[in-house]
């Protein structure tokens, strides 16, 4: 609004100029019409110009269009018959040539494409505004009346889960992504993250709710459970789509529905933290046993392996019985007692049998193979180079070597 005043300002002046009947004062006039210009081209090129070099602005051009301005300031120029105002008219002219060379340099700084760490910043810096804006202790206040008076203080997996997917929800309802939504023909599922198929019938998002997700997962990761901000991906999509009717609003519907998504989440990596405590007795050796036999025997098994009359079927039943024997056994089926922990559990198995040379190719190609819960083969791949750092890695590679 206020670069919108300095520019009308500019203008109006000029108009009058333009208007008057050339008089005695008319020069001095004139030399003042050079002096405003030249201060309304500094204060843009410190204020605006400058900024945008360095960084991705939101409101630089919310209510200006710097190449349609900077063709407008040329059409502003004076002309004079008088020979007494030639060079004080022409001045004008020169500085108005200056001002629209600041507002196309404006123009081309906003076209050009940004750095991620200033995409990063942006995000972060609207997060701050938001944090800032005083609706912190409300939302505060509802998340502690869901916390204490719906979950008695402890909420488990299931509640916390039920909690981000209604936050969700809530954040598509806003809009937040309908405009790209619209344009979607297909779009990627994450079926091993939030179930949204308890949707009522009559929701308007009920056909369409995956895309949405789908939409919010390109600038938003998935680990270990949470959801984690990609903050230069963020930053992106609120600059490319700053101009975007209720813009604005969107952005504060994000920030808004992901803090509450951050304060489950808390609650959440505590459940994580918190020690498995289950006796040897309750402890279930039989189900790790079962399902890691039934992996290793699938088709993609016999396809990479690297030695097929060696690795055999009966050499895998053998191999997964001494494993659930060894002095290992109570670790496996500890974390195997976590539903969480059972998928990663599996492929660092098969990540450490890659390693020690029973499988043949590199972890993604052995992912893209597996048929895990249809999960995204990276997430599967990822699992796998961290069967190296697992306690009983260096016994599965001496039973191979043996």
């Amino acid at each position: 609004m206020e670069l919108k005043n300095i520019l009308t300002g500019v203008a109006d002046r000029l108009s009058s100029l333009r208007e008057e009947r050339p008089s005695a004062g008319t020069k001095y006039r004139l030399m003042g019409m050079v002096a405003d210009i030249t201060e309304a081209t500094e204060t843009l090129s410190k204020e605006v110009l400058e900024r945008v070099k360095q960084e991705a602005v939101l409101d630089a051009d919310v209510d200006v269009d710097f190449d349609v301005v900077a063709e407008e300031v040329l059409s502003w120029e004076l002309a004079t018959t008088r020979d007494d105002l030639l060079e004080n008219t022409q001045l004008v002219n020169d500085a108005l040539g200056g001002l629209s060379e600041v507002l196309m340099q404006i123009s081309s700084q906003l076209a050009r494409r940004h750095k991620d760490e200033e995409y990063a910043r942006l995000y972060e810096q609207e997060k701050r505004r938001y944090l800032n804006s005083g609706t912190l202790r409300r939302i505060r206040q509802t998340y502690d009346d869901w916390l204490y008076d719906e979950c008695n203080g402890s909420p488990s997996m299931e509640n916390i889960n039920d909690y981000v997917t209604e936050k969700l929800v809530h954040m598509f309802e806003k809009g937040v992504f309908s405009k790209k939504v619209e344009h979607i023909q297909r779009a990627t599922r994450y079926p091993g993250e939030f179930d949204f198929s308890l949707l009522d019938d009559d929701n308007k998002l009920k056909k369409t709710v995956h895309k949405h997700y789908s939409e919010f997962r390109k600038l938003v990761d998935f680990v270990d459970g949470c959801l984690v901000v990609n903050a230069a991906k963020v930053g992106r999509h609120f600059y490319t789509n700053r101009k975007e009717e209720n813009a604005k609003s969107h952005r504060n519907a994000f920030l808004k529905y992901m803090h509450k998504i951050s304060l489950a989440q808390e609650e959440y990596k505590k459940l994580q933290a918190a020690p498995q405590e289950i006796p040897e007795n309750a402890l279930n050796y039989f189900a790790p046993s079962k399902n890691l036999k039934v992996l290793l025997t699938e088709e993609w098994f016999g396809m990479l392996t690297a030695d097929e009359k060696r690795f055999t079927a009966k050499w895998i039943h053998g191999f997964v019985d001494a494993l659930m024997t060894s002095e290992w056994r109570e670790q496996i089926a500890t974390d195997w007692a976590v539903a969480d922990k059972r998928l990663g559990l599996k492929c660092m198995v098969v990540g450490v049998l890659k390693d020690a040379g029973v499988i043949r190719g590199s972890y993604n190609s052995i992912a893209k193979l597996l048929d895990m819960d249809s999960e995204n083969p990276a997430t599967l791949a990822k699992y796998m180079g961290m069967g190296k750092k697992q306690p009983f890695a260096e016994w599965i590679t001496h039973y191979v070597k043996g």
